[in-house]
C-alpha cells in the first residue's frame, strides 16, 4: 500500500507538461477508473492521484478473516449476467480465483404468513421458472395466483415514461405479488421500497416486455428458458476464493503508476483557470487538469456546491439509505439441520426486524472451517432503518431473536460481528433516469469534470466496474483542459 503522504506537489513538478488527473473515491468504481487511466501507455503523459477518505480501499467491498471464517461485510457476490467484473478479473490474472455458488445447497426461502417457504430447486435458472416457483411455493394465495395469471389477458395499458415498481407490478401481477414477492427481492438488492423505486431504472426489461408482447408472462413463455448459454459455465452469482477483497487487492497491485492517498478526505473542489484545485482535510491544495468524482452523490454535491450549484442540486436529489450486516459463526452440527439452502428473504408486511439472512457456508465453498457455519443477517434500508440505530449488543440480540423465531436457530454463536454502511445505498426512485441524464447534460458543459459510481448508472459491482472504466475512457478521449 502506498502511503497517504505521497507528495502531490512533487508529482506536479515531474509532470508539468502532462495531464494530471485526480480520482476522488477509492471504492470499486474509482479503482476501476484509476486502473483504466494507468493502463494508458507511459508516453501518454498522464499522472494519476487517487484519494480515499478511509484508511483502506474498496468502499463497501470489505473482507475480514476471523478464526478461519471469511466475512464479506458488504456485497458477497458478483452477478455473472453482466460481464464487466469477470472480464476485469481475467485482466488482473485472478480468473482462477473465481468460485461459483454451491450447487449442493442451491435454493432460497421466503418467510410468508409466519413460516419459511422453500422455493423449488432451479428457481434462479430463468424468470419464467422463477415466477412458477413462487406461485407453487405457498408464498401467495390462490387468489393471487389467479391474479398473476391475468397478466396473460389484461390490456397493455398506457406506457408511462416512468413509474414505481409497485405500480407497474401491481398493475400486471396484483398487489399481493408485490407485497410477498417483489418487496423481499427488492430489499435484498436495493434495500429499498418498491413504492418509491423506479421500474425503468431498476428492471426496465419488464416494461419492455409489456410494450413488445403485451404481457410479462407471454414474453417469458416466448423467451429461451435455458438458464445458461452454451458458452457460460458459471451460475448467476460467483465470488472469489478469499472474498471480494481479492478484487480490490488485485486492482491496487496494478496501480503502481498512480499515487494513492489514504486517510485523505477531499473537502472542496474549486475551478481554478482551466483546471481544478482540491482541498484535503490535511490542508494540501493540489491542482489537476481533470477530476473524476467516484463518491456517493450527496458527497459529490457538497464538493461541487460552491462553483457548480446546478449540478450539485441535481446530485443532492439522489436519495441514499443505510444498511447493515450482522454475522454469526456457529458450530456446524448445531445449525446445519435448520439452515437449508442459501438463506431466506422476508416481506416487509411480515413486520420482522431483519430483511433476510444468508447461509454463507452453504452459498460458497471455503467460507468457514470444516466444523463451522457462517450466517449473515441484513438489516436497514427503507424497511428496518430504526434497527440500525441500536448499539452493537442490541443489534446482535435482535438478529439472534429473529433467527430463532424465523429459522429455529437458537444455538449460541461462537462470535458475532456487526457492520454498518451509513448512507451507502443509492435509491433509484421514480425519475432517476431523468435526473442522471440532467447531471450528464450539466457536466457536459464543465470541461474536465466527470462522475462515476453506484449513485448514477448501476449499483452492482459489474455496473460500477463498467461505469468507472467508461468514465475514464471518456476523460482520455476528451480535450485536455490545460
Amino acid at each position: 500500500m502506498r502511503p497517504s503522504g505521497v507528495s502531490v506537489e512533487n508529482a506536479a513538478e515531474a509532470t508539468r507538461s502532462g495531464r494530471r488527473v485526480a480520482v476522488v473515491g477509492g471504492g470499486i468504481a474509482g479503482l476501476a477508473a484509476a486502473y483504466e487511466l494507468v493502463s494508458e501507455p507511459d508516453d501518454a503523459g498522464l499522472s494519476v492521484d487517487l484519494y480515499e477518505a478511509r484508511e483502506r480501499l474498496g468502499g463497501v467491498i470489505r473482507t475480514d478473516y476471523v478464526d478461519g471464517y471469511v466475512l464479506d461485510a458488504g456485497p458477497d457476490a458478483i452477478l455473472t449476467l453482466k460481464p464487466a467484473a469477470l472480464e476485469l478479473c481475467r485482466e488482473l490474472g485472478i480468473e482462477d480465483e473465481i468460485i461459483p455458488t454451491r450447487d449442493e445447497d442451491r435454493g432460497v426461502a421466503l418467510y410468508s404468513r409466519g413460516k419459511l417457504r422453500p422455493l423449488p430447486y432451479g428457481t434462479g435458472s430463468s424468470w419464467l421458472r422463477k415466477i412458477f416457483a413462487y406461485a407453487s411455493s405457498g408464498v401467495v394465495s390462490w387468489r393471487s395466483k389467479l391474479r398473476m395469471a391475468a397478466d396473460l389477458v389484461i390490456p397493455r395499458g398506457p406506457q408511462a415514461d416512468d413509474e414505481s415498481m409497485a405500480d407497474f407490478f401491481g398493475r400486471r401481477l396484483g398487489h399481493e405479488a408485490v407485497d410477498r414477492i417483489v418487496d423481499p427481492l427488492i430489499a435484498g438488492i436495493y434495500s429499498g421500497d418498491p413504492d418509491r423505486l423506479s421500474i425503468m431504472s431498476t428492471f426496465p426489461r419488464f416494461p419492455q416486455m409489456v410494450a413488445r408482447n403485451r404481457s410479462i408472462l407471454l414474453s417469458l413463455l416466448k423467451a429461451p428458458q435455458s438458464g445458461r448459454s452454451g458458452t457460460r459455465t458459471l451460475p448467476v452469482f460467483c465470488s472469489l476464493r478469499r472474498g471480494l477483497a481479492q478484487l480490490v487487492e488485485a486492482l491496487e497491485a496494478r496501480l503502481q503508476g498512480a499515487a494513492i492517498h489514504l486517510n485523505a478526505r477531499v473537502e472542496s473542489l474549486t475551478r481554478v483557470g482551466s483546471g481544478y484545485e482540491l482541498r484535503t482535510a490535511s490542508g494540501s491544495r493540489p491542482s489537476y487538469s481533470e477530476v473524476i468524482l467516484a463518491v456517493p452523490a450527496p458527497i459529490a454535491a457538497d464538493l461541487l456546491g460552491g462553483d457548480f450549484p446546478e449540478v450539485a442540486a441535481r446530485m443532492a436529489s439522489i436519495r441514499y439509505v443505510s444498511s447493515g450486516t450482522v454475522f454469526f459463526a456457529y458450530r456446524r452440527d448445531e445449525v446445519a439441520d435448520r439452515a437449508r439452502g442459501y438463506g431466506f428473504l422476508v416481506p416487509s408486511r411480515e413486520g420482522r426486524r431483519i430483511n433476510g439472512a444468508t447461509w454463507i457456508t452453504n452459498k460458497f465453498e471455503g467460507r468457514s472451517p470444516e466444523d463451522g457455519f457462517l450466517a449473515r443477517c441484513f438489516v436497514g434500508g427503507d424497511r428496518t432503518a430504526e434497527v440500525l440505530e441500536r448499539d452493537d449488543a442490541d443489534l446482535i440480540r435482535i438478529c439472534r431473536d429473529e433467527l430463532r423465531e424465523i429459522a429455529g436457530i437458537d444455538a449460541d454463536p461462537l462470535f458475532g460481528r456487526v457492520y454498518r454502511w451509513r448512507s451507502s445505498n443509492p435509491q433509484y426512485d421514480v425519475g432517476h433516469a431523468r435526473r442522471a441524464e440532467e447531471i450528464d447534460a450539466a457536466l457536459a458543459g464543465v470541461p474536465g469534470l466527470f462522475v462515476t459510481g453506484s449513485g448514477f448508472r448501476g449499483i452492482g459491482i459489474p455496473d460500477c466496474v463498467k461505469d468507472g472504466r467508461e468514465t475514464a475512457r471518456r476523460l482520455l478521449q476528451s480535450t485536455p483542459t490545460h
